[in-house]
């Protein structure tokens, strides 16, 4: 319903309504966004008050106008705070060039920060943060595009894959599932079928080659979850079966393991004799305990 919408639905509609010189009043808009007068007269009077437009009423028109050119802006209902958040997504957002969705959601805020008031300044907020640069290669841009539409559209890909095990290269037809970003490796993934290893796999980005879409389809697994995948993997890796491994450090090391949360299901506690024994599923992940 019309008057479920917030007020600066109203207030778009108002300044719309200005623009156009059709002089609108507090019943006539009352009666589109089925609102009472009073709650018209409000948005006109903080449209007025608080943001400083030149509203008018005229006696003869009924209705009111702009006495002046005045711009509406996005930014008149944004706190001092939530601007300057706005600027440090603008400043996180400039180091992942060519990561998906980049374009858009840039572009997205550009069109907000351009009404900010020159007043909101990024100067000090600056000083208190910094943001390492993460740079992604024209390559990973390319592959980012292909592989998002192979996902939607459950197209097959193949791929030349520099395989850490082997080190060696292979050709590889593989089913693409997901693009996975690990903040602890600060590195892309692709979860995929591997028709090459029969199963699922994890693909770092930065270690295909060479890709080509191919015009044949594929269906999902039946039953299958990315996301219950990536629950049991351990630094990206997942094995068949569950293995509960048990690693120990020494006093020196414990304090640097203890700032880190390697698995959501790990477990620390302190040894007598001060090493850490971290318990830790090292291929099909579910438990992992850490002693101190």
């Amino acid at each position: 319903m019309k008057q479920s919408r917030p007020p600066v639905v109203r207030m778009y509609f108002l300044d719309d309504q200005l623009r156009k010189n059709l002089f609108p009043n507090c019943s006539s808009v009352a009666a589109y966004f089925e609102v009472s007068p009073k709650t018209i007269q409000r948005d006109v009077d903080y449209m007025r008050d608080l943001l400083g437009a030149p509203i008018e009423y005229h006696m003869k028109k009924r209705g009111f106008f702009y006495r002046e050119n005045w711009v509406f802006l996005p930014s008149a209902f944004l706190e001092q705070d939530e601007a300057e958040a706005l600027k440090v997504t603008k400043k996180v957002l400039s180091h992942y060039t060519g990561t998906p969705y980049y374009d858009e959601v840039s572009s997205a805020l550009d069109k907000v920060l351009q009404y900010l008031p020159k007043t909101f300044g990024d100067n000090d907020l600056f000083s208190v943060y910094s943001f390492e640069h993460s740079a992604v290669t024209n390559e990973l841009s390319t592959h980012f595009v292909t592989l998002e539409d192979a996902i939607r559209q459950k197209m097959k890909i193949s791929i030349v894959y520099d395989a850490p095990s082997s080190g060696a290269m292979s050709e590889r037809t593989i089913h693409p599932y997901r693009l996975h970003y690990s903040h602890a490796a600060q590195r892309w993934y692709l979860v995929a079928y591997c028709e090459l290893r029969m199963g699922m796999r994890t693909f770092a980005i930065g270690r295909i080659k060479k890709l080509q879409l191919l015009t044949e389809h594929f269906e999902c697994r039946l039953g299958f979850s990315v996301d219950a995948y990536l629950s049991k993997t351990f630094d990206q890796m997942v094995g068949e079966t569950e293995q509960e491994v048990s690693i120990r450090f020494s006093a020196y090391q414990a304090p640097w393991i203890k700032e880190r949360q390697w698995h959501p299901s790990q477990k620390i506690s302190e040894h007598h004799e001060g090493l850490d024994d971290v318990k830790a599923i090292e291929k099909d992940v579910n438990k992992i305990q850490m002693h101190t």
